[in-house]
């Protein structure tokens, strides 16, 4: 279905990967100062142990390693294994035998160095090369580049010294000339099962020759005729004596061309007994700069883990956290109703005032609050309908408000509530009766000096207590003087008394409680009043303690209607956030609450949304669509 033109491009439904995007960006700056903290302990700790941290030099040396593939080894080893297993295989050996233990041994007593010395040693085969590159590193760069020689040194001599042994045990096997006595033959080597002929015979230069090979086949085929023929002719038969000259000739031929073979492999092995096939290329030389740490990078990467294992941290704690912060927590917990969202107003209250002074805020009063702030008056206007229309008018005419632990916002959500269901034109009386440490009264600007306190003992009447908030139709009975024993006076007939009197006068009446975690004063006054609402701080209370308040409700025969989340921050909460921005931009409440001064950015705002409605910003809208 097409979108209407009218409609801005603003509004056209968000992708929900950039919606999980946005999310995650808002948990992380939602977190900011918890995530720069440790990523800047982690900084200030990398760059204490980078600076601290010796410089190390890296002394390099290269040796070549020559390898044959043709079928004549060079190698004495490749007589006996000329099969060759590739490039990885052979010079990975090599490696092995360079950096192994045996040469570092040989390589520190040649240096006359302890065998503890601490260094670093690593051997490379230089790809499509025959190189292989020996680094030592070590803090002194004379001594890194002394113990990079010693080892290359110590595995040239010890592969020559290889080579010169196999190449004379070799050259005792292979004999001068492949006519063998009987003599020869019945030796020492033959009394061990040993056979000259058979040894040369088995030579991989002997097998693997062409001419051998086709002589063996034509000896293989006159052997099969003469056979075959020997069953049928005597002797002296001419093809007999034919082919028998002809084996004859044959055996010669091989004879003569190992003999040949032989000789070539002789003066191989006698011309190369001294030379080995490892040389060194360059030579270590003292390196003039450290090779390591990298000291700018090191910091770079161990900051960068530290961010990155913060933000981790950030994502567990939220997604494993026990407390109570959204819907989901409250479904979870407590499977009882969820009644809204009170949202984190910083300019509700800048200082809660101590003794009798009231409490400062930007606002000149509760009312002017609700009104001027949006996204505050739609909230506890939510929270007022869920609670209107989940029972009967007969329940929820008396509405108790509590929490489990002080400081959780109860008070505040009680007078917010009063005033919101002030505004329907009905006749609305709020009661503190938080006798232990009353507070109503410091937030609304009054006095306290006469309560609920002083009617249940008999020092007030109904006329003195009830009183009116200046600005609204709200009545209030005030906490009054601090009594010693609260659970007995809000238990007395005269304070069932007093609600049943109130009751006649007043569509509804909200009572605000103590919390009731160690205190029993709100199940007390649980027992008078119709509905009672718990109010949790968000991320502030335990989800197993808020069920056990929601049990001992539950004891008593009164259970809880709903919770309702106080102080819920929507710069944190990502997803709400991006719900009530889309909902004031679509209701033309962006900007509203940002005070008439006039600043810069309301200015812009207004700049923006007019520049959005216009013509020409639309056109430019549905340009961008295109190529989002």
């Amino acid at each position: 279905m097409p979108l209407d033109e009218t409609v801005s491009p603003d509004f056209v439904e968000e992708n929900p990967q950039k919606s999980d995007y946005f999310e995650i960006f808002r948990l992380v700056f939602g977190h900011i100062r918890l995530i720069a903290g440790i990523t800047f302990l982690g900084l200030v700790c990398f760059s204490v142990y980078y600076l601290l941290m010796p410089d190390l030099y890296t002394a390099s040396a290269k040796i070549v390693i020559e390898r044959s593939e043709s079928q004549q080894p060079k190698s004495p080893q490749e007589i006996l294994i000329p099969l060759f297993r590739g490039e990885e295989d052979y010079y990975g050996t090599q490696i092995e035998v360079l950096t192994s233990r045996k040469t570092k041994e040989a390589a520190m007593k040649e240096l006359g160095l302890s065998p503890l010395l601490r260094y670093s040693v690593r051997a490379s085969h230089m790809k499509d090369s025959r190189v292989i590159a020996l680094s030592v590193t070590h803090p002194d760069p004379e001594l890194a580049a002394r113990i990079a020689n010693a080892y290359v040194d110590i595995f040239v001599r010890e592969n020559s010294s290889e080579n010169l042994f196999i190449s004379k045990q070799i050259l005792q096997l292979i004999p001068e000339t492949t006519e063998l006595s009987g003599a020869e033959t019945q030796g020492d080597l033959s009394s061990q099962g040993f056979n000259r002929e058979q040894f040369v015979g088995s030579l991989p230069s002997v097998t693997a020759d062409v001419v051998i090979r086709k002589l063996n086949d034509s000896k293989l085929q006159v052997e099969g005729e003469l056979s075959e023929l020997s069953q049928r002719y005597k002797p002296e038969h001419p093809t007999i004596k034919q082919l028998t000259e002809r084996l004859g000739y044959i055996d010669q031929e091989i004879k003569e061309r190992t003999q040949k073979i032989i000789s070539n492999l002789r003066a191989n092995l006698e011309g190369k007994i001294n030379i080995t096939n490892v040389k060194i290329l360059e030579e270590a030389i003292p390196p003039r700069r450290p090779s390591k740490p990298n000291r700018p990078l090191g910091i770079f990467m161990g900051t960068l883990a530290t961010f990155l294992s913060s933000s981790f941290l950030v994502f567990l704690m939220e997604y494993t956290s026990q407390k109570i912060k959204s819907e989901e927590d409250v479904q979870q917990f407590l499977n009882i109703p969820f009644l809204g969202y009170i949202p984190e107003t910083k300019e509700l209250v800048v200082d809660k005032g101590e003794g009798d002074r009231p409490p400062k805020s930007k606002f000149s009063s509760l009312v002017e609050a609700l009104n001027k702030n949006s996204i505050l008056a739609d909230s506890v206007a939510s929270v007022r309908t869920h609670i209107l229309f989940s029972m009967p008018y007969e329940r929820s005419k008396r509405i108790m408000l509590t929490s489990s632990i002080p400081d959780e916002g109860k008070s505040t959500v009680a007078v917010l509530l009063a005033l919101s269901l002030t505004g329907l034109g009905r006749k609305i009386l709020l009661i503190d009766a938080d006798l232990r440490k009353p507070f109503l009264h410091r937030y609304l600007g009054m006095e306290n000096l006469k309560g609920l306190s002083d009617y249940l003992v008999g020092s007030a009447s109904l006329k003195e207590i009830v009183r009116s908030v200046n600005g609204s139709d709200l009545k209030v009975i005030a906490g009054g003087t601090i009594s010693p024993n609260p659970s007995e006076l809000l238990s007395s007939e005269r304070f069932r008394d007093l609600l049943d009197e109130m009751s006649k006068s007043f569509d509804r009446i909200v009572i605000d409680v103590p919390p009731v975690l160690y205190i029993p004063d709100g199940l007390v006054v649980a027992k008078h009043v119709h509905s009672g609402i718990l109010v949790c701080g968000s991320g502030m209370l335990d989800g197993k303690i808020a069920k056990t308040i929601k049990e001992k409700f539950e004891a008593i025969g009164h259970a809880l209607i709903g919770v309702v989340i106080n102080r819920a921050n929507y710069e944190q909460e990502g997803y709400r956030y991006r719900y009530y921005k889309r909902y004031k931009k679509y209701y033309g409440d962006e900007g509203k609450d940002a005070g008439p001064d006039g600043s810069l950015a309301a200015s812009w705002e207004r700049m923006s949304r007019a520049w959005k409605k216009s013509e020409l910003g639309m056109r430019y809208g549905s340009f961008l669509k295109k190529f989002r």
